[in-house]
């Protein structure tokens, strides 16, 4: 079976048939990741779902129009709903938005928090890291963080090694399919570091993905790494099982 490790089922307007169709490909586990306060309480009653789990988080993007009291607040929110959710994500770091030093720093601030929160709750966390992948490996590796899923990353063979020395994890979506860019990278990657993800419904070419779309992913990165599908499946599945422990 398959796991997809990062979506957004709150985006979609029929979740239950979106998790059904997924489950017909044999995506049997579907990790949604929140990423402020809106898409954390829409998410609230997907843990009534089979074979889905809730990650809570304040993306770094949302967090530059929110003031101090709202960022708490969030936290708050987070760690008194820590019961339905399975990790701490999606946060991180984005300096697409992030330009001022002052932006980067309300980002890097969060961040930090956010991860002390993961250790305090024993959660693992869910990384983006647009346009900042070196200071998010920084960040993690210098606030100790241990259980870590990089979401759609790529990078230097140098960081990629830091990566698998701290046995963080590396998820891989659709991109793989459609864009050639990174594929060198995910050759690189262990298979014992390695998750797939959909990051769905963000859209690719021109279509919106699906957690369906896993099995598709997985074929290619069997293709990119030249093993099995057999093994794609088996290992990043037990990979999802190890990170997030369901």
């Amino acid at each position: 079976m398959f796991a997809d490790s990062h979506c957004h089922l709150y985006e979609f307007e029929n979740p239950v048939e979106i998790v059904s169709a997924a489950k017909k490909e044999n995506v049997q586990k579907i990790v949604s990741c929140a990423v402020g306060m809106e898409s954390m309480r829409k998410s609230m009653d997907f843990s009534e779902i089979e074979g889905v789990f809730n990650c809570f988080g304040v993306h770094p993007a949302n967090c530059l129009s929110m003031n101090e009291m709202e960022i708490e607040k969030a936290l708050e929110f987070i760690e008194s709903n820590s019961k339905k959710c399975i990790g701490i994500g999606e946060i991180g770091l984005d300096f697409k938005y992030a330009q001022s030093f002052g932006q980067k720093e309300k980002q890097i601030s969060l961040f930090k928090k956010q991860i002390a929160l993961s250790e305090k709750l024993d959660l693992p966390i869910v990384v983006h890291s647009r346009m900042a992948r070196k200071e998010c490996v920084e960040l993690l590796l210098e606030n100790n963080a241990e259980k870590v899923l990089l979401h759609w990353f790529s990078g230097s063979k140098s960081l990629l090694e830091k990566i698998v020395e701290k046995n963080f994890f590396i998820s891989v979506g659709p991109s793989v399919m459609f864009n050639g860019f990174s594929n060198d990278f995910v050759r690189e990657i262990p298979l014992q570091n390695l998750l797939l993800e959909t990051d769905s419904p963000v859209m690719f070419s021109g279509k919106k993905s699906f957690p369906q779309w896993i099995p598709k992913v997985a074929e290619k990165v069997a293709e990119l790494k030249k093993v099995s599908i057999g093994e794609i499946e088996k290992e990043t599945f037990k990979n999802a099982q190890n990170l997030f422990g369901f």
